[in-house]
């Protein structure tokens, strides 16, 4: 059995170094995650899949400037890595508001025949088209990120919320009521929408069940506290 070289064996520790960061960050211990991705790129400063993580992580944490310096090493050692260039475009688009110049690598990411989840450059595509006013393109790439996965929910959700933007509250409840018959636990941002979409549709109660649950499992929520100050200021 031949034995890993060195240069072999160092490539398998970022490796696993990085996926241990992974799940550090999913488990929200970002020090551990911190200290573990700057181990892996210790071994290895080209791997890329490290400086993407490296850039999650940082972009967690709003460092940006760190963010933006490992989005911009991965790129440069992958220049068409369709998974790098959609998480760089949704990095412009929601944490840096630089939606125009975001499009260009949700369309990077997509030129690769290759990627495994077009599905979610379409989402990310059409919710960037959406913060620019481009409504109805927008929906059209939440229509192609269902085409491209049929049992991609977060496209329903997405359409709900462009749905009830362009004051139509019945066609937004279908949409939404899609998506929660299929999401096994609301996020905060979830209840928040459904809330706004009950109440465009007059339907009081669902908005205060909506409230509640913000209330039970997300007490200290911005999304709480926009429900009850819209309420309040009525």
């Amino acid at each position: 059995l031949k034995q890993p070289s060195r240069s072999e064996r160092i490539q398998e520790a970022a490796r696993i170094k990085t996926q241990l960061a992974v799940e550090y960050m999913n488990s929200h211990d970002y020090r551990s995650a911190t200290q573990t991705i700057e181990e892996a790129l210790k071994d290895n400063s080209s791997y890329d899949i490290a400086w993407l993580v490296r850039a999650q992580i940082y972009q967690f944490l709003h460092v940006q400037e760190k963010a933006e310096e490992s989005f911009r090493q991965a790129l440069t050692l992958s220049p068409n890595g369709a998974e790098i260039n959609n998480n760089y475009g949704w990095y412009l688009c929601q944490f840096r508001n630089r939606e125009a110049e975001s499009i260009a690598y949700f369309d990077k990411a997509l030129a690769d025949p290759t990627y495994p989840t077009p599905e979610v450059a379409y989402l990310n595509k059409g919710i960037c088209n959406a913060k620019m006013g481009q409504i109805k393109m927008a929906d059209a790439y939440f229509e192609r990120a269902l085409q491209a996965n049929p049992n991609f929910i977060p496209a329903h959700k997405e359409r709900a919320r462009i749905l009830l933007q362009q004051n139509q509250p019945a066609s937004a409840d279908r949409a939404f009521r899609l998506y929660q018959s299929r999401v096994a636990k609301f996020s905060a941002d979830d209840l928040l929408l459904g809330w706004k979409i009950a109440r465009a549709n007059d339907q009081f109660q669902a908005a205060s069940e909506y409230q509640e649950q913000l209330r039970l499992y997300y007490p200290y929520s911005d999304e709480l506290k926009s429900t009850i100050s819209t309420g309040s200021a009525q």
